[in-house]
């Protein structure tokens, strides 16, 4: 008997578990553009810090992560689906199949591009933005044909157009990458919206079952990791196995939660939408013109939010996100392309809709029409919501009103916040040791690190830089690591004030630190180090003369910009880990502390290219330049043993230690402003809109 009534405690109490997780998935079913839309953005923010902010450089491993929770969601979600006898019945043909494949593919290729998107583009706004390059792309295949003033139709596709190459000029931040991936992403996800509107006329029995199309895309969407890993090799993940941190090595306990959100939010995202940019609801494309208008509306509404909310967001963290005048003009432009005339025409069809069970306040709310799974589907009539033509109308205008004033608070705060200056709230980043007391005698010295470089080509960017106004007068000191050298006839033909032969050790790193060492009492107000191939000769001229300033400058990088690392765990994208934790030793010796703790983040330099003044270069200490030199010179040094190396190769003229060195000049020489990581154009832009000569350099005070 005690089991007997304990069995019937228990059995209301699994049933109501039940009903709770049914009615969950009910909501979830019935509002896809809320969920959605929170999802995304989610997903965006946490994929972001994941991988840039937490140095979880290993975009495959969460891609794949990411599909797997997509395919476990989106089984949960069809078996608690109902299914009409006519659905269950219908099968695709021969031909379904093959663009159901075809359809998937897209998809998968799409949600691949956008996780190393995420990675490579350094101003998220910006990527959410670049999903109005998917509206492009669908309308240009499906909405002129549909048009009721098909007239107007290529003048509106041809403002939209030039709306999105707006959002891309205006981007100062630009990266190749992050190009490369961004755009066939936004091109792929708005042909896949596309191909599904076609299908859902033409082939409805092969896009009618949404658990077949998520299962698929997640299928797809592994074989396209696996190629992907195949081609590229170990640079696929930006490791390598055998002297790199694995992807669960560099994971920490504390980072499972966000993990698991990352994964949850993107697998809705995914199951919803299709993608995190731009969503492909089920079942809420075809119909009549008044039905894809409010559909149309209900989409860009969702535009509006997401960049809302990313920009926002975005600009409260570490590296924080900007927009241009000239972005944000043409985004509105481009919102008013694409669902203006949705909205015009969603408000004017309202009593007719009305009748049909919608009305213009349901496409404002994002919800309760076509793009609910909930929806039965006619092959004779236009879809009409099952559940939802009695639905209380003064819930929905509560949920519009609460939408229209959460969006018109984010658009009204994100202007406010986007120009705004203000101190981080993470980093306080301490005035610099300076030597004030040193006089130079010398204004300008170009130093250059030389090994078998065409004398030609470095004799041309000897007077290439000496015909720069900024450094006309320059001294010109090369030191030559290549034993055939010609020393004296380096000098004649490059007009070289000085020409030093070194041993073959060290490369640039040990050639910098040689001549700090041994000039310390005649360096120059400004030394400008390069290695005798410059780097991006494209960007590198302009970057002298936009950002130079011989009264002010202090420490000007002129390789990539905008990386910041956290000092104790640092890393990066390409191939870095501090390991050993260097960095945070020798912030403390500059500091003459041992609280390394206090290293909080480091602004990275790369590509051996900076300009640095003799009060930076001093203020560290000679003890500091001596440590670094010994590391390189000493074969017998941390710098060449196993406990540092980990496996990766060194020897003595190509040493590890060498990309350490090239990543930790703006820490020797004190510039760590979190400023300059989100000022500074990246070499691809060039200039940022409104911007500064202090954008991309930390200056000394003027004496």
């Amino acid at each position: 008997m005690a089991v007997a009534e304990e069995m019937e405690i228990e059995e209301p109490k699994a049933q109501r578990s039940h009903n709770r997780l049914q009615g969950l998935f009910d909501a979830i079913r019935s509002h896809p553009r809320y969920v959605w839309t929170l999802c995304a953005g989610l997903s965006l923010l946490s994929s972001k810090y994941l991988l840039v902010d937490l140095n979880v450089h290993f975009p495959l491993h969460l891609h794949l992560l990411q599909l797997a929770t997509t395919a476990l969601l989106s089984l949960s979600l069809s078996t608690r689906r109902h299914q009409t006898s006519a659905e269950a019945a219908k099968r695709p043909t021969v031909v379904g199949w093959l663009f159901l494949v075809v359809l998937a593919s897209l998809m998968a290729a799409s949600t691949a591009m956008t996780t190393q998107a995420i990675l490579h583009f350094q101003n998220m706004p910006t990527l959410v933005m670049l999903s109005t390059v998917s509206f492009l792309a669908e309308d240009l295949i499906t909405r002129g044909s549909s048009s009721s003033r098909p007239f107007l139709e290529p003048l509106r596709l041809a403002v939209l157009a030039v709306s999105c190459a707006g959002i891309l000029v205006g981007e100062y931040r630009l990266l190749p990458r992050g190009l490369w991936a961004s755009i066939p992403a936004a091109l792929l996800i708005g042909l896949s919206k596309a191909l599904y509107t076609i299908g859902l006329d033409r082939l409805p029995e092969a896009v009618s079952d949404a658990r077949r199309i998520n299962t698929l895309t997640c299928l797809a969407g592994s074989v396209i990791v696996a190629v992907w890993y195949h081609v590229h090799g170990e640079e696929a993940t930006y490791i390598d196995l055998h002297s790199r941190p694995g992807f669960f090595k560099v994971l920490r306990w504390e980072y499972a939660p966000l993990i698991l959100l990352n994964a949850l939010s993107t697998g809705t995202a995914f199951t919803l939408g299709r993608s995190v940019l731009f969503p492909i609801y089920n079942k809420h494309d075809s119909g009549s013109t008044s039905q894809r208008a409010v559909a149309r509306a209900g989409d860009t509404l969702s535009l509006l939010f997401l960049a809302g909310m990313m920009g926002s967001l975005s600009t409260l963290m570490l590296r924080r996100s900007y927009m241009t005048y000239y972005q944000l003009f043409a985004f509105l432009l481009a919102v008013i392309c694409i669902g203006g005339r949705s909205v015009v025409n969603a408000l004017s069809n309202k009593r007719r809709d009305d009748r049909k069970g919608y009305t213009a306040l349901s496409a404002f709310a994002g919800l309760d029409s076509f793009d609910s799974e909930n929806t039965a589907v006619s092959e004779t009539t236009d879809p009409i919501p099952a559940s939802g033509i009695h639905e209380d109308r003064k819930g929905v205008f509560v949920r519009a009103l609460i939408l229209g004033i959460v969006a018109t608070f984010l658009w009204t705060i994100l202007p406010i916040l986007n120009f705004t200056e203000r101190p981080s709230l993470e980093v306080t980043t301490s005035s610099p040791k300076l030597d004030l007391e040193y006089n130079p005698a010398i204004a300008t010295e170009i130093v250059l690190s030389m090994y078998k470089e065409p004398i030609e080509e470095v004799t041309t960017l000897v007077s290439t830089l000496r015909n720069m106004p900024s450094l006309s007068d320059s001294k010109v000191h090369i030191y030559i690591k290549d034993d055939e050298a010609d020393s004296e006839k380096i000098k004649q033909l490059t007009g070289a004030d000085k020409v030093t032969s070194l041993p073959n050790i060290g490369r640039e790193g040990e050639t910098y630190l040689y001549h700090i060492l041994h000039e310390w009492d005649n360096l120059a107000k400004h030394t400008v180090f390069l290695q005798a191939d410059v780097h991006n000769p494209r960007e590198f001229y302009p970057r002298i003369q936009d950002y130079f300033d011989p009264a002010r400058t202090g420490m000007l990088s002129m390789g990539w910009s905008g990386h910041l690392c956290n000092c104790a765990h640092c890393g990066d994208r390409w191939q870095f880990w501090d390991n050993t934790h260097l960095f945070p030793r020798i912030h403390a010796r500059i500091n003459n502390n041992s609280n390394a703790t206090s290293c909080a983040h480091v602004l990275l330099s790369y590509k051996g290219q900076f300009i640095v003044s003799a009060k930076r270069v001093r203020g560290a200490g000679k003890p500091v330049y001596e440590y670094l030199h010994d590391a390189f010179v000493d074969e017998n040094s941390w710098a060449h043993q196993q406990e540092y190396l980990q496996g990766r190769p060194d020897s003595m003229n190509a040493p590890d230690f060498g990309y350490t060195m090239e990543r930790m000049w703006n820490l020797v020489f004190q510039c760590e402003s979190p400023d300059v990581a989100w000022k500074c154009p990246t070499l691809l832009s060039g200039k940022r809109a409104g911007g500064s000569v202090a954008d991309c350099q930390c200056m000394d005070p003027e004496v």
